[in-house]
């Protein structure tokens, strides 16, 4: 029969038994590997209030609160979105941002007594010719 995904839908790879989470939608038990988790900020106060207290300058408490629904309940909810098959099999590549070399260098330290004297002209520079 043929694999419709190559990881099995899954995260653990070949670790073996995982343990099993409950959704928080609809309470199935789910591997924790295959179920979607989603950290949301959280606001006892309501938003229209909050905005008038944040004028007034008092601070209002955001706690996050990370939620774990299955594959179906993320698909209901909207976290996830069904995807073509092509796109469900098409290998991502992760880009990485490039590293900036030329802004890193750190300039050569440089000994006190060749500070104090004028650098060196070389044969084949301006100045040299121009005092000859």
């Amino acid at each position: 029969m043929p694999k419709k995904r190559k990881n099995r839908g899954r995260h653990k790879g070949d670790k073996g038994k995982e343990p099993m989470v409950y959704c928080d939608n609809c309470g199935k038990l789910v591997p924790r590997s295959k179920a979607v988790r989603v950290t949301v900020p959280y606001s006892p106060v309501p938003a229209d209030l909050a905005r008038e207290l944040e004028k007034q300058g008092a601070i209002v408490p955001r706690y996050y609160v990370t939620k774990t629904y299955c594959i179906n309940c993320a698909i209901y909810l909207g976290i996830l979105k069904v995807r073509a098959e092509d796109e469900r099999k098409r290998k991502v590549t992760i880009t990485r941002a490039p590293v900036r070399r030329e802004g890193t260098t750190i300039p050569p330290v440089t000994k006190p007594a060749q500070s104090q004297l004028p650098p060196p002209t070389q044969p084949g520079s301006q100045e040299a010719q121009t005092k000859s």
